[in-house]
């Protein structure tokens, strides 16, 4: 089924199934991410950026909008009218108006699919979050599409641990056959790291060359590597200058 509405969460695209990106281009798209993806905002019609990290957070207030006018067993519903979502709409940086105008959009929609990418499930919580994802699929009729495994079939949340903070220069290290002598970062995020275009740089242990990205916005920096991802891809990374002999 051709889907009029694809909200995308925890996940760019460009970067993480690119043959999936090009199926949902003529759909009306969401992105709730932490990055915008630069092949994607043209298509845009609500971005939602949060903090690195508050993958979990993110998901906890979106399924309680979701869920708010479902008849819920009476220690789901006590957990979501004791949920605060003010406290952490502010600890991840997206609004109740705006999860309101996404459930909004959902409503309006006949067929919506929501994408829960690989950040979801490289969230060192991704257990509880499984949890929130489970009570989504249960109660409502929405398509979701998983880029990750569930890690727990279980329906009984626990409460939303405490962001930790992501101060100081982030990375975003994805796994990529291109550009891994490179660290590639926005015009914000070199004036915050003091870094030239074409810089030689330290990050992470390994020899790189900073390149400047006029497209990319925002204060994290992408790593293209040659890694497996089998953790979270988002990191405070120590940048340091080298000279070349």
């Amino acid at each position: 089924m051709a889907h009029d509405l694809v909200i995308i969460i925890g996940s760019m695209l460009s970067y993480d199934d690119k043959e999936l990106l090009q199926k949902i281009k003529n759909s009306k798209i969401a992105l709730i991410s932490v990055m915008e993806d630069p092949e994607l905002m043209d298509k845009v019609s609500l971005f939602c950026q949060y903090e690195a990290g508050s993958e979990e957070g993110v998901v906890a207030i979106l399924t309680k909008e979701l869920l708010k006018d479902k008849d819920l067993p009476k220690d789901i519903k006590e957990y979501f009218d004791e949920l605060d979502e003010g406290y952490i709409s502010a600890e991840t940086n997206v609004g109740e108006e705006e999860v309101e105008e996404l459930c909004g959009m959902i409503q309006k929609s006949s067929s919506p699919l929501i994408i829960f990418g690989k950040d979801i499930f490289l969230n060192p919580r991704i257990e509880n979050i499984s949890k929130f994802l489970n009570l989504i699929k249960k109660y409502t009729n929405i398509d979701v599409k998983y880029l990750g495994n569930l890690a727990i079939q279980s329906l009984d949340i626990e409460d939303v641990e405490e962001l930790k903070s992501f101060d100081g220069t982030v990375v975003f290290e994805y796994k990529s056959d291109i550009d891994n002598e490179l660290l590639i970062g926005s015009a914000q995020f070199a004036v915050a790291a003091k870094l030239q275009d074409g810089q030689p740089i330290v990050v992470k242990n390994q020899n790189r060359v900073f390149r400047l990205n006029n497209k990319l916005k925002g204060t994290i920096a992408l790593m293209p590597s040659n890694i497996d991802e089998n953790s979270y891809r988002f990191e405070v990374a120590k940048i340091t200058k080298r000279e070349v002999q």
